[in-house]
């Protein structure tokens, strides 16, 4: 067991832990450095991961399964069950980086650098609410081109574009309603010349998955996107500052093996989606 102290040192000791089952314990943002660790080293099979989390926004877990009562831990560890999990490969202003669960360019990195200097003791959900809030007043959409795999360059002006793996994020927002986070495919959810009344009005339909009501969302799905902006936009990944446009985001399928944990014979969240 090792204890982080510094930004970088999950993804390091992830990256040194050779071919052993790593756990991360933490949030969001743990994990995204666990999975950056594991995979920028070669492997000659999908690295085996688990996330016990235990962060303030852990949005991961609501597309991830694991335990939530300390007394499910040991038997989660030595459980034998694991299911292929897809991790996003991003190209930015800052270079290369992987991301597990979401990653999007546009208003999102100014609520995720909002939401970071909030009271910790709000929790998640609260401040990324109230980042939200303020960044939709402050926020000017910007015209962008976007290109999904190898279809036509589509010119749009965007509040943001998520393109993702799992389902969540920003505290509990339900941005992608039918992402899967194991299926090979992002889900592309492009949020189009919003008013900023008309952003704030429509917030609680994010957290409700509604948002696909509004015409001024599209939802797509592709391995690979591209955006590119005549005026640089931020990007963020699994809730992390992640650079600036141009961005290229690439799909790994089976990425990781993650351990499947089906408490009581629950299905997992993607799973039970899918026998829905």
């Amino acid at each position: 067991m090792v204890e982080t102290r510094r930004r970088g040192d999950a993804a390091d000791y992830a990256a040194a832990a050779g071919d052993r089952l790593v756990i991360a314990v933490g949030g969001d943002g743990t994990a995204h450095e666990v999975v950056n660790g594991l995979l920028r080293r070669p492997a000659a099979q999908p690295p085996r991961v688990g996330f016990l989390q235990r962060g303030t926004g852990a949005d991961l877990r609501r597309s991830v399964a694991s335990p939530r009562r300390t007394e499910d831990v040991a038997a989660w560890l030595t459980t034998n069950r694991w299911r292929p999990l897809d991790a996003g490969r991003l190209f930015t202003s800052t270079g290369r980086r992987y991301f597990i669960n979401v990653a999007d360019a546009g208003i999102g990195a100014e609520v995720v650098r909002r939401a970071a200097r909030g009271p910790g003791a709000l929790g998640g959900t609260v401040n990324f609410f109230g980042a939200a809030v303020i960044s939709l007043l402050r926020h000017r959409n910007t015209p962008v081109r976007l290109r999904l795999d190898e279809g036509p360059v589509l010119r749009r002006r965007v509040r943001t574009i998520a393109v993702a793996n799992g389902a969540y994020l920003g505290g509990a927002m339900r941005m992608a309603p039918d992402a899967r986070s194991d299926d090979g495919w992002f889900d592309v959810v492009t949020i189009g010349d919003v008013s900023r009344w008309l952003g704030i009005r429509s917030l609680p339909m994010l957290y409700r998955g509604t948002h696909g009501q509004l015409a001024q969302v599209e939802f797509g799905r592709a391995r690979r996107v591209e955006i590119e902006s005549d005026q640089p936009i931020g990007v963020e990944a699994d809730g992390e500052l992640a650079g600036t446009t141009p961005a290229v985001f690439e799909i790994i399928p089976g990425a990781l093996q993650v351990i499947d944990w089906r408490p009581s014979g629950i299905l997992t969240p993607d799973r039970a989606r899918v026998s829905d």
